[in-house]
């Protein structure tokens, strides 16, 4: 069974962002890792349409090409951010905006990394993206075909008179939780990125991006962090 990493980047992320974490996968897993080209324009038009079948398209499109270009026949998918949530969509074998993708069939393990799953919010999240993906697919929904890894970092403590970056946490944490002195990565604070039914792997010192700190979850050695070593190529992973 061959292989192929597939990264779905994040909010109004360029896919080149990504291509030095394609790198470091390679490196670290063996396995080919391609980024889905998404730009700034599809997050304004997912935006205005609130509607996501252009950017699930170009996940399938990404994967048919694996196929041919890299002989692959089953994935991983790591979807960085709202990229994670897309991920989850992506698996469900029901429509999704009136399209079936029924990722579950050819993916193997979905690794999420700083996503706002919001999990305890449910489809009141506040964000069409959140909602849509918690009411089609909650939680580990495909446990039975699908390893799921969440990841968050736990670099920035909000706090509403600490610095500016405990300052700016309090307020992008309070979207995503209740909890308002959260730990988090910058963007998501810890309770936010919780998939019931998956243990969450938790990194200390780990931001969101690399405009929060170089030791994002895309950095070389973070990518170790994270990777799990049983999924590297040639495993068996039953």
């Amino acid at each position: 069974m061959r292989q192929a990493i597939i990264i779905i980047g994040g909010f109004n992320a360029l896919w080149t962002s990504y291509l030095g974490m394609a790198r470091h996968l390679e490196d670290v897993s063996g396995l080919p890792a391609v980024g889905v080209p998404l730009a700034h324009w599809d997050w304004l038009l997912l935006h205005w349409r609130k509607d996501a079948t252009h950017m699930l398209s170009r996940v399938r499109e990404t994967i048919r090409w694996a196929r041919r270009k890299l002989a692959a026949d089953s994935f991983v998918l790591v979807g960085h951010s709202a990229g994670g949530l897309l991920g989850r969509l992506y698996l469900h074998r029901e429509p999704v905006w009136g399209q079936t993708y029924a990722g579950a069939d050819h993916v193997d393990l979905l690794i999420t990394l700083g996503s706002p799953h919001c999990g305890d919010k449910g489809t009141c999240t506040g964000w069409f993206l959140a909602d849509e993906a918690n009411r089609l697919v909650p939680g580990t929904t495909y446990a039975d075909a699908v390893h799921y890894l969440p990841v968050i970092g736990r670099a920035i403590q909000a706090h509403p008179y600490g610095t500016r970056a405990q300052r700016r946490a309090f307020r992008r944490y309070q979207a995503f939780s209740p909890w308002r002195d959260d730990w988090g990565d910058g963007i998501v604070p810890l309770s936010g990125a919780h998939l019931k039914g998956a243990e969450t792997v938790v990194l200390n010192g780990v931001t969101h991006s690399r405009k929060h700190g170089r030791n994002w979850y895309g950095a070389s050695k973070t990518v170790r962090r994270w990777w799990p070593p049983e999924w590297s190529d040639g495993t068996d992973h039953e």
